[in-house]
């Protein structure tokens, strides 16, 4: 396997997709299925992901500190969320959030699973925030909204996320075949890129199980298709 990273200048096409395998025992087993992103022999079932206060599992695993928190992406958009402690900051960043704050510390999964689901019903908060909401990467954050929340909520331990080093002029435009131009960030599975001076926005999803191959590119030779 080959580790591709997501900086500098990239000319990466995106082709055929297949399921995307699995791993056994440290072993990666391929799998042609052409059902994505993975196929019903090969897709795991975790009961951690769609638990909502009552284990699913023979026996409970989730027996470490949890933090129920309250994050905001760009400009005013909320969501409740919970994740291990340990792992807070990481996965604010894998969903792109711009800045959170946590709401409580539980001490075990199953017990966050519920204190999350109060305090959405008590705050009218969704658990998820959707892909094409978080496009919105050109657009200032609503900070009065954001103090707002905060002292309705009584959080704590903020967290600032940064993700471009330069403010970005327009909303990337979305690509689904290519990965083409200078990087400018990844924000959650959000690649922003760009050519010719224009943004263009790849989601990472449509590389699942994808072959990425190597284009040579030109102005002539091809154009970015943003259907």
């Amino acid at each position: 396997m080959e580790l591709l990273p997501l900086a500098h200048n990239l000319s990466l096409g995106v082709g055929r997709r297949t399921c995307i395998g699995r791993w056994q025992a440290g072993v990666y087993h391929p799998c042609d299925s052409v059902e994505i992103p993975a196929c019903g022999s090969c897709r795991e079932f975790n009961a951690c992901a769609i638990c909502t206060g009552t284990c699913l599992k023979d026996e409970k695993t989730c027996l470490e500190e949890h933090a129920v928190y309250i994050a905001m992406f760009r400009p005013d958009i909320f969501k409740i969320g919970v994740t291990k402690a340990s792992r807070l900051t990481d996965r604010l960043r894998e969903q792109g959030a711009d800045v959170a704050a946590v709401a409580d510390y539980i001490s075990d999964g199953e017990l966050a699973r519920r204190r999350e689901r109060e305090l959405q019903k008590r705050y009218g908060i969704n658990g998820t925030v959707r892909h094409s909401q978080k496009m919105h990467v050109d657009t200032e954050l609503d900070w009065t909204a954001w103090e707002a929340m905060k002292a309705k909520m009584d959080v704590h331990d903020e967290i600032k996320l940064r993700y471009f080093d330069l403010p970005l002029w327009m909303r990337p435009l979305p690509v689904k075949d290519m990965l083409l131009g200078r990087v400018i960030g990844v924000k959650g599975r959000l690649v922003v890129l760009e050519k010719d001076g224009t943004l263009y926005g790849f989601d990472l999803n449509h590389i699942l199980g994808a072959e990425i191959f190597p284009i040579r590119s030109s102005k002539r030779q091809i154009a970015l298709n943003t259907s």
